[in-house]
């Protein structure tokens, strides 16, 4: 069970002030015993707090339902899904005759922000109840394929990024052999995904994000900022943005985190001296734009921006939709390159990686794991992955750790007895057959060769920003960047009579932040701060 009498965070008491507020805006409704409240992958469910009675709440995901906690008077039943709008991962369903107060998930959501006290514990609730749920042997979401196929890969960072509850089952063990019988397909068919009560044989992301209730119609209205990128400028973004009144739509091609989501512990972001996960940030910084009542959808690329007569901007999205809004600001982040090697894109997601997170640790177990590149993000990967592989080789071109790391992780990959540092070393070669096998590197200097058994390698070198989808209007440095403020101030593409505030693009209107724009500091919290002074920005547009 989940549930614990000292679980009080987890599962806390209403008081009788709390329960009448939510008897104002909710409906008295009573269950018989064995009547179902919620089903497995219902939408957009409803909220239940308990007057009188139990209710069960019932994981499915190993096949039979098995009882994971169990809501008594003056409790409630709910989890995060009642916040993000997705599809139910688990059941209720009434223990005897029980009374309780229902409140629409629609409703609720509105609530957190107009009640901050009630909200509150609600918030901490759903979180730490979902946690308690993974770590119980949910399995959440089924994926059957194999762990070096790219297809497979892509799925999993899917999920990773949208904090989707998934097991994968790999088709290279008896395991994921036995579920290709259970679900009666084969191997040719994979990946293939376990969708609450669906089954669905190689999925598109836009199919996943539809069975899992992520990508959702957006409604037909003028917004007043669409915010493009969901890293932690554009979440900032949007929490400011939404909490100030701001009609808020946030659109990203994967989900909440962009490259500071797939970073495996920060520990230099202010206000957590133990550290966090990128993931973990995304998450809190979506829930609290959720909670402002920002929207959000993905996978979504935009295709066009067009500015009409009236100064509106019409944009266009990959999947046919269009919105209008008064502004647009661009939070597109930046990726990783690709090493000069043609084996390195052959590889991607089948031994070459750009992230280091749970779900590429898994795959350099007991093995040798290359960490590429000298910033923090190489350091950190470092770190992380020597928890799981017997031994980790981090490249530098340079031969100073310190150079584009911070001193205190720097020191730390020093101490960490199975992390090599290997100054002047670069990758020359890759080498597989279905799957990176072998990496070939080579001392810059003394060009000494040597080759590694090796099947992960971890990309973290150069910074591509992602600015190949805006119009001719917006102005990029000779890098890519987006260029904003002062340094247009004289551009030819900049309207005549027109001075820009300082994150404004040469397109009136349009906007850029973290780092997609020119000129910024590449950390997390600078970007979370440029988000902010977007929205600053923003205002003084639409005044």
């Amino acid at each position: 069970m989940l549930h614990e009498p000292s679980d009080n965070a987890a599962f806390p008491r209403l008081t009788e002030e709390e329960l009448a507020c939510l008897e104002d805006i909710g409906t008295v409704r009573r269950f018989s015993d064995g009547e179902q409240l919620f089903d497995l992958g219902e939408m957009d469910y409803s909220f239940f707090a308990v007057k009188s009675g139990a209710v069960r709440i019932l994981d499915h995901s190993h096949g039979e339902p098995r009882e994971v906690a169990l809501h008594e008077a003056n409790s409630f039943a709910g989890d995060v899904d009642l916040l993000t709008g997705r599809p139910a991962v688990i059941s209720a369903v009434a223990k005897g005759d029980c009374e309780t107060i229902e409140v629409t998930a629609c409703r609720i959501r509105r609530m957190l922000g107009e009640i901050p006290t009630l909200s509150d514990k609600l918030l901490d609730a759903f979180q730490l109840r979902r946690a308690r749920l993974e770590s119980s042997g949910f399995l959440g979401i089924r994926l059957a394929g194999s762990s070096h196929s790219k297809e497979t890969m892509h799925l999993q960072e899917f999920f990773y990024k949208n904090k989707v509850p998934h097991t994968l089952f790999d088709t290279d063990t008896d395991a994921g052999q036995k579920l290709l019988r259970e679900w009666d397909v084969t191997e040719e068919d994979t990946p293939v995904l376990g969708c609450g009560k669906r089954v669905v044989c190689k999925p598109s992301l836009a199919d996943v994000a539809e069975c899992l209730g992520i990508c959702r119609d957006i409604p037909d209205e003028l917004y007043d900022v669409l915010i493009v990128g969901a890293g932690p400028a554009g979440l900032a973004a949007a929490v400011y943005g939404a909490s100030e009144g701001l009609q808020t739509l946030v659109v990203d091609r994967m989900g909440p985190g962009g490259q500071a989501g797939q970073s495996s512990q920060i520990e230099n972001y202010m206000g957590f001296p133990s550290g966090l996960t990128g993931a973990d940030l995304a998450n809190r910084g979506y829930l609290q734009a959720l909670k402002f009542g920002a929207q959000f959808t993905a996978p979504v690329s935009v295709a066009s921006i067009v500015q009409d007569d009236s100064g509106v901007h019409v944009v266009s999205f990959c999947t046919g939709q269009k919105v209008r809004t008064r502004t647009v600001l661009i939070a597109t982040g930046a990726s990783y390159q690709r090493l000069p090697l043609d084996a390195c894109e052959r590889f991607e997601g089948m031994g070459v990686y750009y992230s280091a997170t749970s779900v590429e640790a898994r795959l350099c177990r007991e093995s040798t794991a290359v960490v590429v590149g000298g910033g923090n993000s190489a350091g950190q990967a470092a770190m992380f992955l020597s928890q799981h592989a017997a031994d980790v080789r981090l490249l530098l071109r340079g031969n100073d750790l310190r150079k584009g790391m911070s001193s205190y992780l720097a020191d730390r990959i020093e101490k960490q007895s199975n992390i090599e540092v290997m100054c002047h070393t670069e990758v020359c070669e890759m080498a597989g057959d279905k799957h990176l096998e072998r990496v070939e590197i080579r001392n810059n200097q003394t060009e000494e060769r040597e080759m590694l058994d090796c099947p992960s390698a971890f990309i973290f070198v150069g910074a591509k920003p992602h600015t190949d989808w805006l119009p001719d209007s917006v102005a990029l440095d000779d890098r890519g960047f987006v260029m904003t403020g002062p340094m247009i101030h004289h551009h030819e593409k900049l309207p005549e009579g027109r001075t820009p505030c300082e994150l404004e693009t040469t397109s009136p209107g349009v906007f850029a932040c973290g780092d997609v724009r020119s000129g910024t500091t590449k950390r997390c919290a600078f970007a979370v701060g440029d988000g902010a002074l977007a929205i600053t920005c923003v205002h003084q547009y639409l005044q």
